[in-house]
């Protein structure tokens, strides 16, 4: 969750701390130049309440506190600048601006994403993929049909993924883990009790983890082995769709798949190259740029 939203819910805070809340949203980046006397004295609290509320919204004090809020800040003032990602067009657009706004958005959704890329997590992530006998992808809605084409790719050359579109299965899976498995999660909110259940038993029986999820202070951040984050953007309830989340989940297992496939590039090409051969011999070109010589296919470097 982001640190805004965890901000303007106010939850479990005492009136001193909410008023704190109210000018740290308030005051959005400008807080960046301001000390923590500074702060209390705008809110006309006291030090002690920027404090307590530092220390509920899961950061050590104002310092640790203050970095992640202006980092969290930057981004979500980066992209996104000319159009809504919960509400990308209006029912007065006409058609033509309807197609170019969810064209930009998808755009801008790619960018967002790969500004969140952390290129050391990702080479950690291929890494454990790479020596794991068994990965699983856990996830419900729409993220198991995206589950299911990056098993497909992945089973394409030669490394084998898992994916179980029955819950009841993927919590045998995650209860049943080994240390020779890595577990791909997916989950906007990363709050439901499923994403709960299978991080505990991945946890409990040392299994790898990789939590694919929106950006901000994560409960499961010392709990799994890397976090990826998606872009985050939408609302939970009201959205047009879950365009951005979809595109941006889409991407990281693309991403992650790119890896993989880098990491052992002529095998996995010759293989995918082969497995196509053998699955279709008889497909045929429909058009000239399809066309290749599959002799060339087999032989090629």
């Amino acid at each position: 969750m982001l640190i805004i939203e965890k901000l303007e819910r106010m939850e479990q805070l005492s009136e001193a701390e909410k008023e704190v809340a109210k000018k740290v949203i308030e005051l959005k980046g400008q807080i960046k130049d301001m000390s923590i006397r500074e702060l209390a004295s705008d809110s006309y609290t006291s030090t002690s309440a920027v404090t307590r509320l530092c220390h509920k919204m899961g950061f050590r004090g104002y310092h640790d506190f203050k970095e992640k809020y202006l980092e969290e800040m930057k981004y979500l003032h980066e992209h996104f600048e000319n159009i809504d990602a919960n509400i990308p067009f209006y029912k007065d657009d006409n058609l033509a601006k309807v197609l170019g706004s969810v064209s930009e958005l998808y755009q801008e959704t790619a960018k967002d994403t790969l500004s969140l890329v952390d290129y050391f997590d990702y080479i950690e992530a291929t890494k454990m993929i790479d020596r794991s006998q068994n990965i699983y992808v856990l996830c419900i809605g729409v993220a198991i049909e995206l589950g299911k084409i990056f098993a497909d790719r992945m089973m394409r050359i030669g490394k084998n993924v898992i994916v179980s579109e029955n819950v009841n299965e993927q919590f045998y899976q995650s209860y049943n883990a080994t240390q020779d498995d890595t577990f791909i999660l997916i989950s906007y909110s990363g709050t439901t009790l499923k994403t709960k259940q299978y991080i505990e038993n991945i946890v409990k029986r040392k299994a790898h983890s990789i939590l694919i999820t929106s950006r901000g202070e994560s409960q499961w951040q010392d709990k799994v082995d890397i976090i990826l984050p998606m872009t985050t953007r939408e609302k939970l309830y009201s959205h047009i769709a879950s365009y951005t989340s979809t595109v941006s989940i889409m991407l990281i297992l693309d991403m992650l798949y790119s890896c993989y496939f880098h990491k052992h590039y002529d095998e996995a090409f010759q293989h995918k190259k082969e497995v196509a051969l053998s699955y279709e011999p008889l497909r045929k070109a429909s058009q000239k740029v399809m066309e290749e010589d599959q002799n060339e296919i087999l032989f090629s470097k």
